[in-house]
């Protein structure tokens, strides 16, 4: 878990009525946050409670497909914020107190059910989240292989959330029927099965004109800069991602290692789709935690992808694995201090 957010700073009044009610701030951490006020709370005079928004729950709140509920459900790291609106110095910048888990469960302090976006009383263009070019900022020591690696594996997931946003839809049974037909036809028994599969996916999304992921500059130097150029939905889920092995990449890897071992117990790591696990109870065991899995992943449409391998819960399992792995090499770049996302 990181340390959380210091300070942040008034972006803008987005409800006003007898002062202040809800307000869009920017954190020490580069994130947007949202907060609202709660009147007197302990010490705090004019407090307001907030929280991080990861890209896609800023802009699916903006777009109001989102309520205001949602947003606070779905906080960047679960982590909940109290500050002094009085405490907000000229230049708009405060200092926030992180409230423990029990606290931040208090009803008292959580917006109800219902509020979106086309209640705010003040006219506001957002500032864009991600838009059709993300710029990350390059250090350390880089060769061609490591480009390669990191462009391949922002392809992988690029490829991935395109066609899963079309699975997710309801009305689109044909890309549910595509999806599923390019999973059963793999073995996943080795390496060649997911490379096949993520190569796959590239080929349909542009079959179907997304975007296609490309660098659109480099800046070579230390430190320096690259510009990718693409669809900003897939763009805003990859660095979202990023943003989830950031807060929990210690339980991530070790779900990961959990289940891993437990199909290598039951001999299915190589195994074909036909395989069967030795018991049912092992079965459901292993669909339970791949499940907890993805989510934890904060992967959309967990069910939809397990029908589209026809409810099988081998297969189902190494493509959450996979979607793990190359994520992990991504986060890696991230980690070491050699890729960060510019604000």
């Amino acid at each position: 878990m990181s340390a959380g957010a210091k300070s942040a700073e008034v972006v803008e009044e987005l409800v006003e009525y007898d002062g202040p009610q809800l307000l869009l701030l920017k954190t020490n951490r580069s994130k947007f946050m949202i907060a609202m006020a709660v009147g007197r709370h302990e010490e705090m005079a004019n407090a307001f409670f907030g929280c991080e928004l990861t890209d896609k729950v800023y802009e699916s709140y903006f777009d109001q497909r989102a309520d205001l509920h949602y947003a606070f459900v779905r906080a960047f790291g679960q982590s909940y914020y109290l500050f002094d609106y009085d405490k907000i110095d000229d230049g708009g910048h405060v200092v926030l107190t992180r409230v423990n888990d029990d606290h931040a469960r208090d009803a008292a302090l959580w917006p109800e059910v219902g509020f979106f976006a086309r209640s705010h009383t003040t006219a506001f263009n957002r500032p864009s989240a991600a838009g059709d070019t993300q710029k990350f900022k390059i250090d350390g020591k880089w060769g061609t292989n490591d480009f390669s690696i990191f462009h391949g594996k922002m392809s992988d997931l690029y490829a991935l959330f395109g066609v899963l946003a079309r699975l997710n839809d309801p009305a689109d049974q044909t890309e549910q029927g595509f999806i599923r037909a390019t999973i059963k036809e793999r073995f996943w028994q080795g390496g060649g099965s997911y490379v096949g599969f993520y190569d796959s996916l590239m080929a349909r999304n542009k079959l179907l004109r997304l975007t296609p992921l490309e660098v659109a500059r480099i800046q070579y130097a230390s430190p320096g800069e690259i510009d990718l150029r693409g669809d900003p939905q897939a763009l805003i889920n990859i660095t979202d991602i990023i943003d989830v092995f950031d807060e929990a990449w210690v339980d991530l890897a070790k779900q990961y290692t959990e289940l891993r071992k437990s199909l290598a117990k039951e001999r299915l790591l190589s195994a074909k789709p036909t395989a069967e696990f030795s018991s049912e109870h092992m079965k459901n065991f292993v669909q339970e935690k791949t499940v907890k899995f993805a989510e934890a992943l904060r992967i959309e449409g967990v069910g939809n992808i397990f029908d589209a391998c026809d409810q099988n819960t081998l297969v189902f399992a190494k493509v959450i694995l996979s979607i793990f792995r190359r994520a992990n090499e991504l986060y890696k770049f991230h980690a070491e201090g050699r890729v960060q996302r510019a604000s």
